[in-house]
């Protein structure tokens, strides 16, 4: 069994499958931690903002019920994890407010759904924090935790009950044969019975989840702040959201503030993290961030995940994606739900997350998705033309200049400017210059790469051509885990990958 991935989904997968006694290895392109799971905020709570009323113009009420249940037991799936590996984890209230009209509106309807779904939340505007709020809902006992203490323990768990985790080895494609599957890596094949993807989106075109995912990106920074001006975890759900909550148990003393999402590549990122700072400044007594970051995260236009087989491969290759910012619960209960597709014990509530029924909406919100996303293609490259420049960018910054039909990216970043192709090698989208992240992402379905070209995150699976000049010297190239793996075999001794990054490499902005 090949679960490609090494976040929370791929892992907790296959601790399910281990633990089942299955043959299981893990690919991680990059290392663990260091995708969306690793940069969560890690609220795990099964009040989601507005996510409720999302679902119900697009589900039944009875399928919103089965997703409530299905994050209920990803909780407790977690809760066991955090404490069969004697990790700690913080209780507290999680509450969903508003300081707007429009705001108080949704939180009257996330109420009603909440209740008719089996959530016992409270109403009340008193909610402990330092501005007016026009309504809240509230519900007892959630949790939160260190998103990275969670992934050391799935990992332990995987590797102790016989299954391998291989960091720095990145998938580059897959074969239509299905007994067995041939899956290519930048180190070499790999065969397996069955695959797994658990990429945030899926690297591999098999389905359509890829064209009709939105790519969302939101912003956090974390603060120390004595004492803690907060006692519970907070969102709103006004068009400007905010997201709060204290550090994890391992890092106490911290205000983690989050919010600005927007699509990839359609905002000024380092604008987005200032204004999110500044309200944070607003509102609290807070010093300089101790850290800032960003992170990915896909919606589907169903706006509920998509988990299970995929169609016409017998149940061979899996996948679980859209989880639209909720991926701590809804990772643990899509593990179960694929896990149980191998070992046929399948959860009751699995119909929350099926992905072979299509209703109209949902039908007419992707190709509306779709649409947007090939005018977006017309439009980026509309905007190239007659765009020209000799100049060297200023340093962080970065320009796209034509041809239309080639458009290329110039960017200058720790004192080297580079010149790459500015067309995204998954779907040719016009990249746009990530100026927080010093990226160039991808605005149709969230490709991002280095100032040098190298893949980040797909759905791309290679990175950009260089354009005219090479980097200058071997120190300007960049360099990676998949970069060094090229010419290897895929079977690495044990103990020949890294740890998790730690709190301090999370920075990145």
């Amino acid at each position: 069994m090949l679960v490609v991935g090494g976040g929370l989904t791929g892992l907790a997968t296959a601790s399910v499958l281990a633990r089942a006694g299955r043959e299981v290895t893990v690919l991680e392109a990059r290392r663990i931690g260091s995708g969306t799971t690793g940069h969560s905020t890690a609220k795990v709570s099964l009040l989601q903002g507005s996510i409720l009323q999302r679902m119900r113009a697009h589900r039944s009420a009875n399928a919103v019920a089965a997703y409530v249940r299905a994050n209920a037991a990803g909780q407790r799936w977690l809760i066991d994890v955090m404490s069969r590996h004697e990790r700690p984890v913080h209780r507290c209230p999680a509450v969903t407010y508003a300081v707007t009209d429009a705001g108080a509106d949704r939180v009257a309807a996330e109420t009603r759904l909440a209740r008719r779904a089996g959530l016992d939340v409270v109403v009340g505007p008193q909610v402990g924090l330092p501005f007016p709020v026009r309504a809240a809902l509230t519900l007892d006992d959630q949790v939160q935790l260190d998103p990275l203490d969670l992934l050391d323990a799935l990992r332990t768990e995987v590797e102790q009950s016989g299954g391998r985790v291989l960091e720095g080895v990145r998938v580059t494609g897959m074969s239509w044969a299905r007994v067995p599957w041939v899956v290519h890596t930048d180190a070499g094949q790999v065969r397996a019975d069955r695959v797994v993807l658990a990429t945030g989106t899926p690297v591999i075109d098999r389905t359509m989840h890829v064209l009709v995912s939105e790519p969302q990106r939101s912003y956090a920074a974390a603060y120390a702040c004595d004492p803690m001006p907060i006692g519970a975890m907070y969102l709103s759900v006004d068009d400007e959201a905010r997201s709060l909550r204290s550090g994890a148990p391992s890092v106490p003393g911290l205000l983690i503030v989050g919010g600005n999402n927007h699509r990839v590549g359609r905002a000024q990122e380092r604008d987005c993290s200032s204004d999110l700072d500044g309200w944070a400044r607003a509102h609290f007594a807070v010093g300089p961030a101790r850290w800032a970051w960003s992170a990915q995260d896909y919606r589907l236009p169903r706006h509920a995940p998509s988990v299970g087989s995929v169609p016409g491969t017998d149940g061979r290759l899996l996948v679980a994606t859209g989880y639209d910012k909720w991926g701590m619960t809804n990772a643990a209960a899509a593990a179960q739900v694929l896990g149980g597709l191998v070992t046929g014990e399948m959860p009751e509530w699995h119909m929350a997350y099926g992905h072979d029924r299509v209703s109209a909406g949902d039908l007419a919100a992707a190709l509306r998705t779709v649409g947007h996303s090939m005018a977006l293609v017309g439009i980026d490259r509309a905007a190239v033309l007659g765009r020209s420049s000799t100049r060297r960018p200023p340093e962080g910054r970065a320009q796209v200049v034509g041809p239309a039909h080639a458009p290329v990216g110039v960017s200058t970043v720790d004192g080297t400017t580079r010149r790459v192709s500015a067309v995204c090698p998954h779907r040719g989208g016009v990249l746009a210059w990530n100026d927080a992240e010093l990226s160039w992402d991808c605005p149709l379905h969230g490709s991002r790469f280095t100032a040098g070209g190298e893949l980040i995150e797909g759905p791309a699976t290679c990175g950009l051509a260089a354009v005219d000049a090479p980097p200058s010297s071997d120190d300007d190239r960049p360099r990676t885990a998949a970069a060094a793996n090229r010419g290897r075999r895929v079977e690495v001794p044990e103990g020949a990958s890294g740890g998790p990054p730690r709190d301090g490499e999370r920075e990145s902005g």
